[in-house]
């Protein structure tokens, strides 16, 4: 009979694990595929994807940094209207000229850095970088680290039941148990180090 118990224990502890791991195991990432280019209502552009695992940035990558994104943009500025003077005859007289500049080409490349970071470098080889910023904004989201675990315990041979708690404390571990007996109950105080 202490035989079936164990195997039935074991059977539901095997499926309960099962279910945990088919529950909230990790998705496979979705590999990214091309995808065109997008005008938007505002005057903005969804650019177009282009998956090329051999790309090369255009630009020097800081040491041990990984490239996980390599943006090329082609901005072309509005004409600017600028007074002008002109002179006719005995009198002048005053027009307005357009300015229009020839497009800029602006490279960036995202890189994870050793500390798991993210950086952005950007570039132009027929302009110069004065300025820009990069804004984290999905890991800059408050990080709540989870310190506490409480579960129970079984001894399917003895037939008896217990409970823990544990707390984690930097790399280490502290925790009790309370565990049925025949006579009675079972402490014990744990400690550990997580790896």
């Amino acid at each position: 009979m202490n035989r079936l118990y164990g195997v039935i224990v074991l059977v539901f502890l095997l499926a309960g694990l099962s279910l945990g791991w088919y529950i909230f195991r990790p998705s496979p990432p979705k590999p990214e595929v091309y995808a065109p280019p997008v005008a938007q209502k505002d005057g903005s552009k969804v650019l177009e994807r282009k998956p090329q695992a051999d790309a090369k940035p255009a630009h020097e990558v800081p040491k041990g940094a990984k490239v996980e994104r390599i943006v090329k943009i082609e901005v072309k500025s509005t004409p600017v209207n600028t007074p002008s003077a002109r002179q006719i005859g005995s009198g002048s007289t005053e027009s307005t000229a357009a300015i229009d500049c020839p497009p800029v080409t602006v490279d960036l490349t995202l890189v994870r850095l050793p500390d798991e970071s993210r950086r952005v470098i950007a570039s132009s080889p027929n302009g110069q970088v004065v300025g820009g910023v990069d804004i984290p904004v999905e890991s800059a989201r408050a990080y709540k680290e989870l310190k506490w675990a409480a579960g129970v315990t079984a001894n399917p041979i003895d037939r008896t039941f217990g409970a823990f708690i544990d707390r984690d404390l930097g790399p280490f571990r502290f925790g009790a148990e309370v565990n049925q007996i025949k006579d009675g109950f079972d402490t014990r105080i744990k400690a550990g180090m997580r790896f």
